[in-house]
């Protein structure tokens, strides 16, 4: 008997070296599970009013329970143990971190998808317990731990623009302190300066914007096999001193180069199919006149034979006449042979027209989408542009500033009015507008002058 408590007690002694929690013998209760918390510092009791959402990383850890069977000292060895040590050990297969994704889900190995965005820790939980009872037939605790948060994104008239880490309960005022606090203009002139070369970088984006139209003007042209570029719908209200006539004329050289380049290579390709189809012709008729001599020589060998067999000819005629069958045999044979070579060629040089055709058109149907992408890309930066050289030339005469929050949601993005007071939360861009109490320095008005055009240009397009 005391040798069987000793191992009873050299079991639980090992299972707590390797961290397994033991409970009291008589507590049926699961153990206490780890305390499912904010790891991004908030206070306890309040993480049951976590809401989740999109990008929020965890820290999810499965604890499953098992019972070791224990005697007491002194108890009948042959009778059924009167009791259990309840203990758990963590799961490393399920427990790690997760990133719900944009659609406000995640997944767990074994236990499938759960649906987290807008939901509290305490909820998400309660869930992933009843999963793993489900898929596993056995119990278990689970810690939820929120270990980041996206951030707050603060943009406008502040001295340090940029993300910032969420914090719980934080407000408009929190995200303007941490990006400095407002920019109130001191630096005016290096604000004017600033908006020069980005409205100066504005045109130049514009530019590219109507070179790019007309460079897919083109491509359309020579897809279609039209000998001049049309000018394209998004450019037909440009104004032509804006440079969109050099554009279209550039273009214009360029297609007529390549229409040249592509009919000389066409003009080749062609050239070598007529050519091996003239050699088919002409190996053919070959072929037909051998057959006409062949048929010839072998009815007058026929009555040569005859006339023979009565003594009218000599033998050395007959013989004469069926070499010279045999060398039309001969050449009639070359002539075939050198037919099938000539129709391999022809074919090969329709191959190689086709080939050249269908290459032309993939060729241009790529640059064509590449043209596109540059297209996007230009536009995304000449509306982040606009909205620089915008907040550069209005920074002076600031005197108050206004805020409006941009929230993602479940119906999409949502601008919501705020005050300094208003809660964040994660995820949202804090856009802080400064209403201004003179209209700016002649500078500042001609460059808004030159940046409003370009705008409106682009957003009719």
């Amino acid at each position: 008997m005391r040798t069987r408590n000793a191992l009873a007690a050299m079991v639980v002694a090992i299972v707590a070296m390797i961290g397994i929690t033991v409970g009291p013998a008589h507590d049926q209760s699961l153990p206490a599970a780890p305390s499912v918390s904010d790891a991004s510092g908030s206070e306890p009791g309040s993480a049951s009013k976590i809401t989740l959402g999109v990008d929020d990383k965890l820290k999810i850890s499965f604890f499953e329970t098992i019972d070791v069977a224990s005697r007491k000292p002194g108890e009948n060895q042959n009778a059924a143990p009167q009791g259990a040590l309840r203990t758990f050990y963590q799961r490393m297969d399920l427990s790690g971190e997760y990133v719900v994704d944009h659609d406000g889900w995640i997944a767990i190995p074994i236990l499938g998808k759960f649906r987290l965005g807008g939901r509290g820790l305490d909820d998400v939980r309660s869930d992933l317990i009843t999963a793993f009872s489900g898929v596993t037939k056995r119990t278990a605790d689970v810690s939820v731990t929120v270990v980041d948060r996206p951030p707050v994104y603060v943009v406008g008239p502040v001295k340090n623009p940029g993300a910032y880490k969420y914090v719980p309960g934080m407000i408009v005022l929190h995200a303007v302190a941490l990006a400095g606090g407002h920019d109130r203009g001191e630096s005016g002139l290096s604000n004017i300066i600033e908006g020069v070369r980005e409205t100066e970088r504005l045109h130049k984006t514009s530019d590219q914007i109507q070179r790019l139209f007309a460079r897919r003007a083109r491509l359309e042209a020579q897809r279609a096999g039209l000998s001049t570029v049309p000018i394209p719908v998004q450019l037909a209200k440009v104004d032509s001193n804006s440079g969109i006539t050099a554009f279209l004329s550039l273009e214009n050289t360029l297609l007529r180069a390549e229409s040249a380049k592509r009919q000389e290579q066409e003009n080749e390709l062609t050239a070598k199919i007529v050519a091996a189809s003239r050699e088919v012709d002409a190996f053919k008729r070959r072929l037909g006149q051998a057959d006409v001599q062949r048929d010839m020589r072998a009815e007058r060998l026929d009555d040569l034979q005859k006339l023979k067999d009565r003594g009218v000819v000599s033998n050395n005629t007959v013989i004469a006449l069926r070499t010279e069958l045999a060398d039309i045999e001969a050449r009639r044979e070359e002539y075939a042979v050198a037919v099938i070579q000539a129709e391999s060629r022809l074919t090969l040089a329709e191959k190689a027209k086709r080939r050249f055709t269908s290459d032309e058109e993939e060729t241009i149907a790529k640059n064509i989408a590449a043209v596109d992408q540059e297209i996007a890309d230009a536009r995304g930066a000449l509306d982040s542009s606009q909205t620089l050289a915008t907040i550069l030339i209005n920074r002076r005469g600031q005197i108050a500033q206004t805020y409006q929050i941009l929230r993602q949601t479940k119906d999409g993005a949502a601008s919501l009015a705020a005050t300094e007071v208003t809660p964040l939360k994660p995820g949202d861009v804090l856009k802080v507008e400064a209403d201004k109490a003179e209209a700016g320095t002649s500078v500042a008005r001609s460059l808004r002058a030159r940046a409003i055009p370009i705008a409106q240009q682009e957003s009719n397009r």
